[in-house]
């Protein structure tokens, strides 16, 4: 075998390890389904940020909102969740506003922060005694379900773990006795 052969068999091994990942890599994404497909739309991604600024506000650091949770919401669904709770999800986000109509006289998004967070409140409690109490094989709690991917999206985001921890870019060494004063921000590498 000369050089140029040799050269050639290596370019097809690589190549072929490269189309093959590519297959690979796109066999992890699902399609949405007409419905989860909705979640992506400008104004269910701003309903979704809503709901999330309502479990996770804007204090002295930025809402989930401003972290682009609402963005974020939609491809985790989409990716990482079972047909199961999708449907679970779906679901509970229809209610939203229905819901509140029935308990405000208002939708969702026309409540008043206080009336935001009595509402999350109580949708909060139920998911926590829902949760509790599902059998395995049964959908997760709408509200059980947004609220984790709240956190998750928050506190995943440049914004979250800029703002709301104390970012070191280049971390030193671990120093397993350093000092912690009450209210230092957990650190975020």
């Amino acid at each position: 075998m000369n050089r140029r052969e040799a050269l050639q068999r290596v370019a097809m091994l690589v190549g072929g390890s490269v189309i093959g990942a590519n297959l690979f890599l796109e066999g992890c994404t699902r399609p949405a389904s007409k419905d989860v497909a909705t979640l992506f739309e400008k104004d269910r991604m701003n309903f979704l940020g809503d709901l999330a600024e309502a479990i996770l506000p804007k204090t002295s650091t930025p809402g989930a909102k401003e972290a682009g949770v609402g963005e974020f919401i939609p491809v985790m669904i989409r990716d990482c969740y079972d047909e199961v709770d999708q449907k679970a999800f779906m679901k509970g986000l229809a209610d939203v506003d229905d819901r509140s109509k029935k308990e405000f006289n208002k939708p969702f998004q026309e409540l008043s922060k206080e009336e935001q967070l009595q509402f999350v409140n109580k949708y909060d409690k139920e998911a926590t005694e829902y949760q509790k109490n599902r059998k395995e094989g049964e959908a997760n709690d709408f509200f059980h379900m947004l609220k984790q991917l709240t956190l998750t999206g928050f506190f995943t985001s440049e914004v979250g773990m800029t703002k709301a921890q104390r970012y070191v870019k280049i971390p030193g060494r671990f120093d397993g006795n350093y000092p912690y004063k009450k209210g230092d921000l957990a650190f975020a590498f």
